[in-house]
């Protein structure tokens, strides 16, 4: 099958004004003013929060996620110190079990068709589930050890995989999408 020159032209288009409007799932909620990382040259870990749907390996995880934070701050210039830091990390997880739903069309849920009488049929498209699946939302707040305020708060949200090295995966790209918020 030929694909016409205006056909390809037009899906060319199509996808790439589709991976225009993909949005970061990076917020900042909050910065200070002449906030910069380069203005740190140390930094170091709060214990951290978790709450919700958590894994059998979530203190695995965690790790994951701080060694990946640890590398980016480091290639930043920073160092990891423990006490004495002067930018400290606190890292805040909420995993949320949810539903996965689906809508019904004419195509794929012919059966659901209703008889209201008189040879008259009426249907309704509706949200069905289909599965679950969980969301994670990390929180980060890089607080200045000496004032104890927060400089910077960033936060990410995303779908949790199952399989361990998308998991990873998933991990290294919010840090990478994270780190390239920050000033």
């Amino acid at each position: 099958m030929k694909l016409k020159y205006s056909s390809f032209l037009t899906l060319a288009l199509s996808l790439f004004i589709f991976a225009a409007c993909q949005t970061t799932r990076v917020t900042v909620l909050e910065q200070s003013p002449n906030f910069e990382l380069a203005a740190y040259s140390s930094f170091g870990f709060f214990i951290s929060d978790a709450e919700g749907v958590l894994s059998e390996n979530y203190e695995q995880h965690l790790e994951y996620l701080r060694d990946e934070i640890s590398q980016r701050m480091e290639t930043r210039g920073l160092s990891k110190q423990g006490e004495g830091a002067e930018l400290k990390i606190n890292i805040g997880i909420v995993v949320e079990e949810r539903d996965q739903v689906r809508e019904t069309s004419l195509t794929t849920d012919p059966g659901t068709f209703n008889y209201i009488g008189q040879r008259n049929y009426t249907w309704q498209s509706e949200e069905i589930k289909v599965g679950t699946y969980r969301q994670g939302t990390v929180t980060i707040h890089l607080v200045d050890a000496e004032r104890n305020e927060a400089v910077w708060v960033g936060i990410s949200d995303r779908v949790i995989e199952e399989r361990e090295e998308r998991l990873q995966r998933t991990i290294r790209e919010g840090v990478a999408e994270m780190f390239d918020k920050i000033p």
